[in-house]
Order: structure tokens, then sequence, then C-alpha cells
């Protein structure tokens, strides 16, 4: 049996919303990632997938391991990043990008409302005295 493959899984905020890309002929949208390279730190993987397939820069970046998630295919490693620049889509790639305030319907994978929820309980968390 093949095991999981290893993604870099990039979580951005601004403004309270979270940038989700839609990859080339899907429907449902997805956090900006991709493979980690062998002998690549996760963090390291986040911050240059979000460059590749966004533009953005990343200007801070946190692991976040216990908001991972392992799915059928893939295992998700969670990085937070705040990023700066304007986005300029790979487009041979990802076809569309969102901010997204979690609340309107948008068509996303399970993965990426589990992975938020993760998210916004470790901010919540992370801001009480």
């Amino acid at each position: 049996m093949v095991g999981l493959r290893k993604r870099a899984t990039a979580v951005v905020i601004k403004d309270g919303k979270v940038l989700l890309v839609r990859d080339k002929g899907k429907h449902n949208f997805s956090l900006p990632g991709g493979e980690i390279h062998k002998g690549e730190p996760t963090l390291g993987a986040a911050i240059r997938e979000l460059y590749e397939e966004t533009g953005l820069r990343a200007t801070k970046a946190i692991r976040l391991r216990d908001c991972d998630y392992k799915g059928s295919k893939n295992e998700h490693r969670v990085c937070l990043i705040e990023a700066n620049g304007e986005i300029r889509l790979k487009r041979d790639e990802i076809d569309r990008f969102v901010w997204w305030d979690m609340k309107q319907p948008l068509p996303v994978y399970p993965h990426v409302r589990y992975i938020l929820s993760k998210v916004r309980e470790k901010i919540k968390s992370n801001d009480s005295p």
C-alpha cells in the first residue's frame, strides 16, 4: 500500500477572510499548497507553494501541527502564513481565488472545513488570557 502524500497546506487570513484557490478544471475550492519535496521542511514547502500558486510572499509563518488532517489520499500539514503582495495566479494550475468569510456558501472540500475549524479554535485559544 502506498502511503499518504504529504502536502503542505497554507492558511492565509486577511481581514477575517481566508484565501482559497480552485484548481483548474475542478468545482471545489481548497487551501493553497502542494507536495512537500523529499527533505524539504513543511514550513518551507507551504511558503514555496503559496508563492508558486499565488505570487504572495510570506512575511510570517508558523506550523500548526494540531490542525493537520489525514484524508484518504493526502496528509495535510498545516501552516498559518501572513503574506503580502498582489495575487497572480499560476493559470496553468489555478483558475480562481477567493477571500472567503467562511459564512457564504462556497463549494469547498471537507478537509478545508475541518482545517479551518481547527485553526479558528487555535487562534481563539491563543487570544484568550
